[in-house]
């Protein structure tokens, strides 16, 4: 199952939470695309991570994510969920800088690093190509993974810029950062 373009609100106990505001939305950075003075297309698709937690052992949950995996509604992700879509779009159309980071899972993804009023969240995502040679363009699909409250070393990290990791993505023609 892939992370879906909108989420249908979820109910927790007595409460309802709308998350309209993680629609999926497309956006560019201009001249960076495949061809020479084309356009980036980024497509950008929020996982249910952003507003949950991985439910413990024996846990109650509030839903199943894209891996079937239970998860718990999370208030204080939810609550900076509502930013995050400005957020990301900021980061694209400043080309932010953003470096690559192992999960405690193994798996590398891409992080950004955002402070809120002292806190610091961070950004997990990765980028998928989007090719379609039908229609003679392509671009990449921005998958947020998960948003959460968490201090990141920075001491030694090598940034890129988004674009970077993208065009990379899209001339591969594959997930950056790998699998």
């Amino acid at each position: 199952m892939t992370i879906p373009l909108r989420h249908e609100p979820i109910s927790v106990d007595a409460d309802r939470y709308d998350l309209a505001h993680l629609e999926a939305f497309a956006i560019s950075i201009a001249g960076k695309g495949k061809e020479p003075g084309t356009d980036l297309g980024i497509v950008v698709v929020f996982s249910c991570h952003v507003y949950t937690e991985r439910a413990k052992h024996a846990e109650e949950h509030h839903m199943v994510d894209h891996h079937g995996t239970k998860r718990c509604f999370d208030r204080e992700r939810y609550a900076m969920s509502h930013s995050l879509p400005a957020r990301i779009r900021a980061q694209i159309a400043a080309d932010a800088l953003t470096f690559i980071s192992r999960s405690f899972g193994g798996n590398d993804n891409l992080i950004l690093i955002e402070d809120e009023e002292g806190q610091t969240w961070t950004i997990i995502f990765c980028l998928e190509p989007i090719l379609d040679s039908e229609a003679g363009h392509s671009g990449v699909r921005m998958e947020i993974l998960s948003c959460h409250a968490k201090e990141v070393d920075q001491k030694k990290i090598n940034r890129r810029n988004i674009s970077y990791f993208a065009r990379k993505c899209i001339f591969d023609e594959q997930r950056i950062p790998k699998l």
